[in-house]
Formats: structure tokens, C-alpha cells, sequence
């Protein structure tokens, strides 16, 4: 494999591991770029949720720690990913944050809808 010094395009790309998918052909690279696409979803999904609540019990520091662990992991992982300067990582990895942010907000409006405000004319109405 040679080192490139700029964004390239091509699929002689190492992505996470030593020799993958380097020289195992197209369907091998595409299913890097899916799992970089799913890489790069969960890292959004991860940054867009709160970690901590104001009154959080001293119980739950171990749990929080956990995930905190595991969002430090994939933030890290999407990096690796990105340093690889291949033109199609990047766009899969863009293409995956942005899913992500559409996908929960899309879930968070669905499901958690925001109250609707009443005019103050409506309550001395009743």
C-alpha cells in the first residue's frame, strides 16, 4: 500500500484493521464503508444524548462511566477512519452523522413531541 499525501479515491485502503480490506476486492471494501456508515451513525447518536442528569445518584457514576468509555471509543474509531484520507471514508462517515442526526431527531420528535404552549387568553377562559 503507498502513502498518499492528499484526499484520494480508490479501494487499496487499510480501514481499522492491518490488511482489511486491502486486496480482498470491491464487496469486501463496500462492507468497510457500511460499517464506517453504522461507525459514524452511532457516534452522532452518542454526542446528541445528554450524559448526565442534575440529580444523578453517586450509584451511578460506574454505569456513566461505561458509556462514557464507549463514546470515547467510537469518537476514536470514526477518527481512525477519517485519518485514512480516502475520499469515500469520508464521505461515509459524513454521510453516516448526518443519518444520525436526522434519524433521532426525526425519533425524538415522533415520540417525545414538544408541548404545545396555551395563550393566556385560554386559561382565563376557563
Amino acid at each position: 500500500m503507498s502513502q498518499h499525501s492528499g484526499f484520494w479515491f480508490g479501494s487499496d485502503v487499510e480501514i481499522l484493521f492491518s490488511g482489511w480490506p486491502l486486496g480482498h476486492g470491491y464487496f469486501q471494501f463496500f462492507l468497510a464503508l457500511l460499517l464506517v456508515f453504522m461507525i459514524s451513525v452511532v457516534a452522532q447518536m452518542c454526542a446528541m444524548t445528554p450524559m448526565t442528569t442534575p440529580k444523578m445518584a453517586a450509584k451511578s457514576i460506574i454505569p456513566h462511566a461505561a458509556l462514557h468509555g464507549f463514546r470515547t471509543l467510537i469518537a476514536y474509531l470514526v477518527l481512525l477512519c477519517v485519518i485514512t484520507f480516502n475520499a469515500g471514508v469520508i464521505i461515509m462517515v459524513l454521510f453516516g452523522h448526518v443519518a444520525g442526526y436526522v434519524g433521532l431527531t426525526l425519533f425524538l420528535k415522533y415520540h417525545y413531541p414538544a408541548p404545545v404552549a396555551t395563550s393566556p387568553a385560554d386559561d382565563a377562559k376557563a
